[in-house]
């Protein structure tokens, strides 16, 4: 009797609570050196497509770190613009949306009853198309940080001189967002003699621009709605029931719904927070991101047959100005639109997307892509020892991303030759004069780094 008493005294200690533990134990038991939580996947920022505040690209547990035996000897980047309003027209559209909320006077009761008297910030229309400038996602903080960052790992490239010339295409807010990044990048020195501005609403430039689908004259985005169309909408429909179940009376629509979706990101880029975004359930956001990503996969994506040749424009200069090596920093400002087909051509995002039903494995996430800030960076390595010679090595959103295919050098980077052999490949003779139909006299390529 007394040694069962004893075990079951043993066997009481070890089942006890864990809050009978010793605090010191806890804290011991939880100061892992490796994290074992995952928690990221459940960010609402992974989930809110183009509209998102910035955030990083998971990537494939590469070091971002230099790999040995090499130096960045050129790097180029392409940034879209820091978090901001949203556009007039995609604001107008919001508004129009939702109007009707903000005209309910009866007093109702449930979770989404806030919707009759919320202050809809972003919405406001001497904002639209500017970026924001308060609180945790402020566009031009962010922009700066930026920049900040930018100079800090790329400080040996700035000459002596100190000169640097930013690129950026014409719309107030990548002006401004390149401006924000310039006085990270360069302190007390930045002035606006820095700036080389494209016109982004030019068709006659052709090539000759960082936003070259403008001179496309065959680039048609609703070529695929109809593709698009097929994809189921019952989560919305789900939702919307869901929503009016839980507050009679708002008797919310599909297009209310889907304009509250929209709205959620640029809740979180205006004020910081958002209950907008709190009405939704992971599996409604998950659904939701779905159909962005399905929409731009087939209109500027792998699922659109120009996008590539559009993102030629950008890739063949920065091909040209690596092989040349005069350059060593080469920084440009411009929209998602035209990263989509940079990274199309590029074949980082290469997935299957069906319309049938959910790709979870897809590499094709918008959020991921295209957040508000997306970064993408071109370096040039330049490696001695057992693999001498001159790498490429791409980092999107933070993130250092392989071609998989050409993936020998230093660092998962791709040898130069292959790099260039790998983009023509891709193209497969195609050219961006002949996809979009350009006139004998228009310009194909970039000049303007070289004027």
């Amino acid at each position: 009797m007394q040694l069962s008493l004893a075990l079951a005294a043993s066997i009481a200690a070890c089942v006890a609570p864990i809050s009978a533990l010793p605090m010191q134990v806890l804290k011991s038991y939880d100061n892992k050196p490796y994290p074992q939580e995952a928690l990221d996947q459940y960010n609402v920022l992974r989930f809110l497509g183009t509209a998102s505040p910035y955030v990083q690209q998971p990537g494939h547990g590469i070091q971002r770190d230099t790999p040995h035996g090499c130096s960045v000897s050129q790097v180029s980047l392409i940034a879209r613009h820091g978090e901001r309003y949203l556009t007039a027209n995609k604001g107008k559209k919001t508004a129009n949306a939702i109007s009707r909320l903000q005209n309910i006077t009866e007093e109702l009761d449930g979770p989404v009853a806030f919707l009759t008297t919320y202050d809809f910030e972003g919405l406001d229309q001497d904002w639209y198309d500017k970026e924001t400038w308060k609180g945790p996602y402020a566009g031009l903080g962010e922009m700066y940080k930026f920049g900040q960052l930018f100079r800090y790992q790329y400080d040996h490239l700035v000459g002596d001189d100190g000169n640097v010339t930013f690129y950026t295409a014409s719309q107030e807010r990548v002006v401004v967002s390149a401006q924000k990044f310039a006085e990270g990048f360069l302190g007390y020195t930045a002035d606006n003699s820095s700036f080389f501005i494209i016109d982004e609403d030019d068709a006659s430039l052709g090539g000759n621009s960082l936003t070259p689908v403008t001179g496309c004259a065959n680039y048609d985005d609703t070529t695929n709605e109809d593709l698009i169309a097929t994809l189921s909408d019952a989560y919305l429909n789900q939702t919307t029931a869901r929503l009016n179940d839980g507050t009679p009376g708002i008797n919310l629509t599909t297009s209310e719904v889907a304009g509250l979706f929209d709205y959620c990101g640029f809740d979180l880029n205006v004020g910081g927070k958002s209950d907008i975004c709190e009405i939704f359930t992971n599996d409604e956001l998950i659904a939701r991101a779905y159909y962005n990503d399905i929409d731009y996969y087939y209109t500027k994506g792998p699922g659109y047959n120009l996008s590539s040749a559009i993102g030629s424009v950008y890739v063949n200069a920065m091909i040209e100005i690596m092989k040349d090596g005069d350059r060593n920093l080469t920084l440009n400002f411009a929209h998602d639109t035209d990263i989509f087909f940079i990274v199309t051509l590029l074949g980082l995002y290469d997935s299957d997307m069906p319309l049938d039903h959910q790709n979870f494995d897809s590499l094709w996430k918008v959020s991921n892509i295209n957040p508000m800030g997306s970064r993408l960076i071109l370096e040039k390595l330049t490696c001695e020892g057992d693999q001498e010679g001159d790498f490429v090595r791409i980092v999107h959103n933070d993130a250092v991303l392989p071609m998989s295919e050409i993936s020998s050098g230093p660092g998962f980077s791709a040898p130069l030759d292959d790099f260039e052999d790998y983009v023509n490949k891709r193209l497969n003779g195609t050219t961006f004069a002949e996809a979009c139909g350009l006139k004998n006299n228009t310009a194909d390529s970039i000049s303007f780094y070289w004027d």
